[in-house]
């Protein structure tokens, strides 16, 4: 049997509110020095833990194949994540996973778990969809990373 990687398996839908943090090659240059201190001290890593991964709704772009390249509108306008539609819900070298996701000894084997719409953009990569903040009717851009 064929199979199709742009037609999602059905899943649960677990909606849960994240809180991120922007792409840190497009914060201020001192915070940016600040946050490398931090990770200095406390051996963490930003990058893995201010965005998180898997399918999602607005939240930032994490850039992490490429460096951050500008989404601008043909009005001018910066435009906005509107959605993430990700070949993964988490990654195991990440530290983000999502609550329904942590592991119980009874979780379906890989790649259900980390998997759940059996949706491959790409190499396993992510599809981010912009639009302009200023009107709906202007064109989208679309990026895979």
């Amino acid at each position: 049997m064929e199979s199709n990687y742009y037609l999602p398996e059905p899943c649960l839908l677990h909606p849960e509110q994240v809180v991120e943090y922007q792409y840190a090659d497009l914060l201020p240059e001192r915070l940016r020095e600040r946050i490398e201190e931090w990770e200095e001290a406390t051996e963490h890593d930003y990058q893995d833990l201010s965005i998180a991964e898997g399918w999602k709704a607005g939240g930032w772009a994490s850039w992490h194949l490429t460096d951050p390249y500008p989404m601008m509108c043909e009005c001018g306008q910066d435009m906005r994540l509107l959605l993430t539609v990700a070949s993964n819900e988490w990654s195991a070298g990440y530290t983000w996973r999502p609550i329904e996701d942590e592991p119980t000894g009874t979780e379906p084997s890989y790649p259900r778990t980390r998997e759940p719409t059996m949706i491959t953009i790409g190499r396993g990569y992510s599809l981010w969809i912009f639009i302009c903040p200023r009107s709906f009717e202007h064109p989208h851009q679309t990026i895979m990373q």
